[in-house]
């Protein structure tokens, strides 16, 4: 990434659109508007567009720098159209002409040049990451209330971090290990989930691997799909084959490698997302300090208990938490 890049703020950057686009003055300071562009990517690839009520500025940039980028004119322009009207949606605006004239000229000229059957879109653009899948852009119904939810493409893991996979990590990087390998050596097999890992270690490896955590709702929609499931393979219950789960309270509870339920895979193929482990997420837990949301049950769970084991399902940790049931994934923008 360019030291310009690394410079931008969301303040910056909406100062300069509002002074060139809207009151037509110089602008405080000068922006690469295609750094800007990747900058909104990257922003609304981890915070829902349909929930910011100033995501007009991403609009108004791409419906200019349509003008003057002929190779992705129509890609911005069906793009602009998709942002203004999630812009009227949360606020209810419809009477303001600086979005107003922008949308019905976007709406002209896509259906007069035919855009939106001949665009290509950035997810299909996007290239192939070994290990991950794409999650394309859109809304889908998030948490137990199903509220609709946009999301910026971005891409996931398609498993959860192996211990093979944490343990190259601390080859590299000379990190500490987990005390849980040396207590408990069954939690150190190559093809488990890793385990005993801190919010901080995950993010650390995250950071290593130039992936991110995911936010509870990037987790949620690649585990539940856009029809919104319950769980990741449809609306039907928990059974042994689809996911790693105590099945009584008798039963025997192991956790088991990451590929061994492909039946439970998500609309989009995402592996082990519910039993297994719970994973680390981006998002805090508001109502307890210091602590974050964690996604997907476990391997100690019942079915009795199916909101436990349901992809709509939410549990807090504590950030410096290490046990034999939080793991992780990583995320990663599609714009990096």
């Amino acid at each position: 990434m360019s030291a310009l890049m690394t410079d931008l703020t969301r303040e910056k950057i909406n100062e300069y659109i509002w002074a060139k686009y809207i009151d037509n003055t110089k602008p405080p300071t000068e922006i690469d508007e295609e750094q800007a562009l990747h900058f909104f990517e990257r922003f609304y690839g981890k915070h829902p567009l349909n929930q910011d009520e100033e995501c007009f500025y991403y609009g108004i940039l791409l419906y200019e720098r349509s003008f003057s980028d002929e190779a992705n004119r129509a890609r911005y322009l069906v793009k602009a159209k998709e942002v203004f009207e999630c812009y009227r949606n949360i606020t209810g605006e419809t009477e303001w002409d600086v979005v107003e004239d922008r949308l019905a000229d976007v709406l002209d000229i896509i259906e007069s040049e035919n855009l939106l059957e001949s665009v290509q879109t950035a997810a299909d653009l996007a290239p192939e990451i070994p290990g991950m899948v794409l999650i394309p852009s859109g809304p889908f119904p998030f948490g137990t209330e199903g509220e609709e939810t946009f999301l910026e493409p971005y891409y996931i893991d398609i498993y959860p971090v192996t211990n093979k996979e944490y343990r190259r990590f601390i080859e590299e990087t000379d990190y500490r290990r987990p005390r849980i390998w040396d207590k408990r050596p069954e939690f150190a097999e190559d093809d488990l989930p890793v385990t005993g890992v801190s919010w901080m270690d995950a993010l650390q490896y995250c950071k290593w691997a130039g992936k991110s955590l995911p936010t509870a709702a990037q987790w949620e929609k690649a585990a539940r799909g856009p029809q919104g499931h319950l769980y990741p393979w449809g609306d039907e219950p928990p059974t042994p084959e689809k996911a790693n789960y105590r099945v009584d309270q008798y039963g025997e509870a192991r956790l088991r490698p990451v590929d061994a339920f492909p039946d439970g895979a998500s609309p989009y193929g995402v592996q082990d997302m519910v039993g297994g482990v719970w994973e680390w997420t981006n998002t805090p837990y508001e109502e307890e300090e210091s602590s974050q949301i964690v996604k997907g049950g476990s391997y100690v769970d019942l079915p009795q208990y199916p909101p436990l084991l349901s992809a709509t399902a939410n549990l807090w940790a504590n950030k410096k938490e290490k046990n034999d049931v939080i793991g992780f994934r990583c995320t990663r923008p599609l714009d990096q």
